[in-house]
């Protein structure tokens, strides 16, 4: 192999894919723009979705309307009373958010100690209705409260009866941990997802397409060696999958950087100068064996069209280990998972942002990614070698 013919041979396939606009925004624009739009137009969503649903809480009361609860309920922002035929009807219509069942003679009931039972009905597949009952369920509490108060008071007592145990809870996480366990259970998914799509249309273009378009049998009987040609797309493919990666990770932090959590915004200074080397070499490594897997399906395919259903499941492949590790924290990440393929750089990305790193995993995922690479280049360029895959 000529490392000379390689280096010519890799930017000229650079070059072609400069050339191809619907290139660059699949694997650039679309993960650079595309992801923070998403999240911008979720957040937007949820926002207005929470404003209006406080803003206005209409409620159906039936029963006795003349109680104090009832007034005390009107006192909530955005409550207002609403009458219906078919209170019931109006909250599944969303006419109503909420249907409260006042009892008869509460307030007798209650200055008599009685034990008094009310229902609500709410649509629990409207995130309004839900919100409606949280706000009653609230503002019974604090009229409970307020009951509660009274009667221990003509008991000669106080409301610290009620509550003998002061507990004080301290956070032991400072901002930047809360911040990368945010990210560490975003960001590994994102990147995932782009170094194994960002490589796609590239690998379907090099080889696959090369075949349809009868290039690559040309360029196989030219003077160079199938490995320096090989290794020249092995390298393009991975250059596409590490860029839309590095864009949608980069895009995604800035998005969730302006989220405020907590009245603070999210910070990324955890990420230290060499938990950025490791995260770049993992990402490397990773696109690696993308690409290695790319090639060897389109190698086998006999079109462009073809070789996109032989890939499609590789997106599926980068997604299920980041779904499963998304919850965890990596001290509850199986061991096993270290040592597979993709679950393993999914893992140590998770240990990464989380600012939790264990050497000897680092040692684990980077020994046996390497492995899975050598495994898949040299499948990639047994499958190279054969004539009949590389002639349409």
């Amino acid at each position: 192999m000529s490392s000379r013919h390689v280096w010519m041979m890799f930017q000229k396939e650079l070059l072609d894919i400069w050339r191809d606009t619907k290139t660059w925004i699949a694997a650039l624009v679309i993960p650079f723009l595309v992801i923070p739009s998403i999240i911008y137009l979720m957040t937007q969503s949820i926002s207005n979705v929470e404003q209006e649903a406080r803003a206005y809480v209409p409620i159906v009361i039936t029963g006795d309307t003349s109680q104090g609860l009832v007034a005390h309920l009107q006192k909530e922002p955005g409550v207002k009373l609403l009458t219906a035929a078919d209170p019931i009807q109006a909250v599944k219509e969303g006419a109503a958010r909420a249907v409260i069942m006042i009892p008869p003679k509460l307030d007798q009931a209650l200055r008599q100690g009685a034990l008094v039972n009310m229902e609500v009905w709410y649509d629990a597949a409207n995130q309004k209705s839900v919100y409606a009952r949280e706000l009653i369920e609230k503002s019974v509490r604090t009229y409970e409260e307020g009951i509660v108060s009274k009667r221990l008071e003509a008991a000669g007592l106080t409301s610290a009866a009620m509550h003998p145990i002061s507990l004080s809870v301290s956070n032991l996480a400072s901002q930047e941990r809360v911040s990368g366990s945010m990210l560490a259970s975003i960001v590994p998914l994102m990147l995932m997802l782009a170094l194994a799509s960002g490589g796609i249309p590239v690998a379907t273009d090099i080889v696959a397409g090369e075949k349809d378009r009868g290039t690559l049998e040309t360029l196989i009987t030219a003077p160079v060696s199938a490995q320096s040609i090989l290794t020249a797309k092995l390298l393009t493919v991975m250059t596409m999958g590490l860029v839309s990666s590095l864009a949608s990770g980069a895009s995604l932090m800035w998005v969730l950087r302006m989220q405020p959590k907590e009245g603070e915004k999210l910070t990324i200074s955890f990420l230290q100068p060499e938990s950025a080397v490791l995260l770049l070499g993992t990402l490397v490594l990773l696109s690696a064996f993308f690409a290695a897997v790319e090639l060897c399906l389109s190698t086998i395919a006999r079109s462009p069209r073809e070789a996109h259903i032989y890939m499609t499941p590789v997106a599926f492949l980068a997604l299920i280990p980041s779904y499963l590790i998304m919850p965890l924290t990596p001290a509850d990440i199986p061991f096993a998972y270290y040592l597979l393929p993709i679950f393993n750089g999914a893992a140590l990305l998770k240990e990464i942002f989380y600012g939790q790193i264990e050497p000897w995993h680092v040692l684990i995922v980077l020994s046996t990614s390497l492995l899975y690479v050598v495994l898949t280049i040299s499948l990639a360029a047994a499958l190279f070698r054969r004539e009949g895959l590389l002639v349409k």
